[in-house]
């Protein structure tokens, strides 16, 4: 039983170095920088601008503020703000910014998929607009975001997602960290499939563009924690195609709190789970005919579930080898020369995605010293969703109120 244990975790830290040497090949090169599209269109493309807010008005305001300063036609755009079960004056601070506003009310069914579901069946949008782009209220936008997305649409992409930083980075280490993961997904997951001509695997779930032709005339319908994976990976099986918009930027605010970014990670991990089996099949189906945008698309959505089962495997290898020899001792050890090379290596990447993106904020050495613990406590809570999965959403408090020209981080022309 104990042989057949090990095979067993053998055969899954196999395939998991198989995984992560996939991903090492398809993130090199990892120097350089995307070229933004020099297509200037003579269509100007009508977008909807969609905000979807829950108690949000401490900081929507700084986000209607950047999108009123557009370099784009205001004639061009509309800001929908829906108030999803707000108890707070989100929708009075909306209006007052001009903002059209929906006032939603659905105690039990609460989470942006179910709002994003009662928007599109009350709105029709298909003879006004021509492409959407979504926002959380915390976000602010770069002046030049709406026409970056013009250059997308006109170049043919019916999805694109935007460049994202934090808004907040010096606020605490987690959110440091969490803007560094940010920069972490862009330079090794959206830059090189980019430049293979291969969709992006998520649009991360604000900051992106869809045509309205994606939904096809039949509304937003996702089920999992993850509306924004799903969403992605069910447009890839459909065979449209997901491009990264290096010039259309714009700022996230970050968790303050390590326990706010746990829960909310919690969920990623948990909805990643629910996507599997949402869109796998899908995706399969789709491989007869595009082998290897899908396959690229099918290997992300398996990466938590990897994770997962590689920490189980590891843990349980260690224990049972120093259960049967007795070299405890030797299992204290080797863990200790384990955790000090892994967090001098993490934190060595850190340093390096701060170069290669070329932006600084206060305090980003905390952000680089702590990282590793990050990336620890993520593949954890990717064991954890193996076992336990809660889809409850559990709203994020968010108060930086921090407008386009107070945004605490620099970065270079590139961007």
């Amino acid at each position: 039983m104990v042989a057949g244990l090990l095979m067993a975790c053998q055969a899954v830290l196999v395939v998991a170095g198989c995984y992560g040497l996939y991903q090492a090949v398809m993130a090199w090169p990892i120097v350089g920088r995307l070229t933004p599209l020099a297509l200037e269109s003579p269509v100007t493309h009508r977008f909807a601008v969609l905000v979807f807010a829950k108690d949000e008005a401490a900081v929507i305001g700084p986000l209607l503020d950047s999108l009123a300063r557009q370099d784009y036609p205001s004639d061009a755009f509309e800001v929908f703000v829906t108030a999803d079960n707000c108890t707070d004056a989100t929708a009075a601070v909306a209006r007052a910014h001009g903002a059209t506003v929906l006032e939603r009310s659905a105690p039990d069914l609460i989470g942006k998929g179910h709002a994003l579901s009662w928007f599109f069946a009350h709105q029709s949008l298909e003879e006004r607009f021509d492409a959407c782009v979504m926002f959380d209220a915390d976000n602010v936008a770069d002046p030049g975001f709406l026409a970056a997305m013009n250059r997308q649409v006109a170049a043919g992409h019916p999805i694109a997602t935007g460049y994202r930083m934090g808004k907040n980075p010096s606020s605490s280490w987690v959110a440091g960290t969490s803007t560094l993961f940010w920069l972490m997904q862009t330079r090794f997951f959206h830059l090189p499939r980019a430049r293979r001509g291969l969709p992006c695997v998520s649009v991360g779930g604000t900051g992106f563009m869809f045509a309205l032709k994606v939904l096809g005339g039949r509304g937003w319908h996702t089920e999992s924690a993850c509306e924004d994976i799903e969403f992605t990976l069910n447009a890839i099986a459909e065979g449209h195609f997901v491009a990264f918009a290096p010039d259309a930027l714009f700022y996230d605010e970050q968790p303050r709190t390590f326990v706010q970014s746990l829960r909310q990670r919690y969920r990623w991990a948990v909805g990643s789970v629910q996507v599997l089996g949402l869109c796998g099949p899908r995706l399969l189906k789709r491989l007869r005919t595009d082998v290897a945008g899908t396959a690229d698309a099918l290997l992300y959505s398996l990466g938590v579930i990897i994770g997962g089962l590689t920490g189980i495997a590891w843990t349980v290898m260690l224990l049972v080898n120093a259960a049967t020899t007795g070299a405890w001792q030797g299992l204290f050890g080797s863990l200790w020369v384990s955790a000090l090379t892994g967090y001098l290596g993490l934190a060595a990447a850190g340093w390096l995605l701060l170069r290669l993106e070329g932006v600084a904020w206060r305090g980003s050495w905390r952000a680089v010293g702590m990282f590793p613990l990050y990336l620890l406590t993520w593949s954890m809570l990717q064991m954890l969703v193996i076992f336990y999965r809660d889809p409850t959403w559990v709203p994020i408090p968010h108060t930086d109120a921090v407008g386009i020209d107070d945004v605490a981080i620099t970065a270079s022309s590139g961007h």
